[in-house]
């Protein structure tokens, strides 16, 4: 995206947690953007209360997103997978790239497995993200196995405001699926604070925050998929 000015990229989260998180890697990868973020958390706690992302909630997400133009922001990531879709409609109705930072992932364990695990403590994240890695897969000519778990006994604890146990909790199941897949992929991008927790592991895991914002950046560049 080709301007004098600083890039202005607007994060669209459901967790607050993860404003910290996208800070971070903001002040190591990109220092010379402007980065903005928006917190929604009715959204998650809606498409839980329903059981999924509904058409309704899905639609409400895109107009948020869509919204965002309006204060300014020259690009706008979604970083909840569950909501992941509304990025996908926002996209096709906006004049400037709403983008998913699941979607990076998605394609690099398209790109390097044959079975591939996906990981998850929210249900309502299961579907959207196997969904994408379908689509990714398609594009790409291939057909790997995909499941999906559901870490149950994080979830609870996630729920119950006890971080330290959650973390814990998601980096056992993370060990533990090592074992049944050539690539696991963390559906949310919360769960990759558990990472170095985990160790040294002989399957790679892929997490959304580092590598989406790397594949947003390249892609918001001059000369990227939405580089002016």
């Amino acid at each position: 995206m080709s301007q004098s000015r600083p890039l202005i990229l607007h994060m669209f989260h459901t967790a607050p947690a993860l404003v910290a998180v996208f800070e971070s890697l903001a002040k190591e990868l990109a220092p010379g953007i402007v980065l903005k973020h928006t917190v929604r958390e009715d959204l998650l706690k809606s498409a839980i209360e329903c059981g999924s992302a509904t058409p309704e909630i899905i639609g409400a997400a895109a107009e948020a997103m869509r919204a965002e133009f309006r204060l300014g922001a020259d690009a706008v990531i979604c970083t909840c997978s569950t909501i992941g879709a509304a990025a996908d409609v926002a996209h096709t109705t906006s004049d400037r790239p709403v983008l998913r930072i699941d979607r990076p992932m998605a394609r690099e364990s398209v790109r390097t497995a044959s079975r591939i695990l996906v990981l998850a403590t929210v249900g309502t994240t299961i579907a959207p993200t196997v969904a994408l890695i379908g689509a990714e897969s398609r594009a790409a000519g291939r057909k790997p196995d995909i499941d999906s778990i559901v870490l149950e006994r994080a979830r609870q604890l996630f729920l119950s405001g006890d971080i330290e146990a959650y973390l814990d909790a998601v980096a056992e199941g993370i060990a533990a699926a090592t074992l049944d897949a050539d690539v696991v992929v963390l559906a949310q991008a919360s769960m990759a604070a558990a990472l170095p927790l985990v160790g040294k592991t002989e399957v790679p895991i892929l997490t959304s925050p580092r590598i989406g914002f790397i594949g947003a950046l390249r892609d918001l560049e001059p000369g990227g998929a939405w580089g002016a």
